[in-house]
């Protein structure tokens, strides 16, 4: 038997990334993979979903299904009228 080249997939601890270059890599990687599992989520499930994440400095991104505005339209007239009665 040949020995392994790699450690295979090992259990990270979780705890906060200090380096400031780790952290935006990380972040960026985080981030695509929440948006990929939400766009999964929606075309299987068929259903609207909005993910609004703001990095460290302030940047904004967001993932909606149809499309973020129509969504927040949605939620916003619902509260419109959730608050009427």
């Amino acid at each position: 038997m040949l020995p392994r080249k790699s450690k295979g997939l090992q259990k990270i601890q979780m705890a906060r990334v200090e380096k400031a270059s780790d952290l935006r890599v990380t972040f960026s990687k985080r981030r695509c993979g929440l948006f990929t599992n939400a766009s999964e989520l929606s075309i299987l499930c068929g259903v609207e979903i909005v993910i609004i994440v703001f990095s460290r400095g302030i940047k904004v991104f967001s993932f909606g299904h149809p499309s973020v505005e129509n969504l927040f339209n949605f939620i916003l007239f619902q509260q419109q009228e959730f608050k009427r009665f």
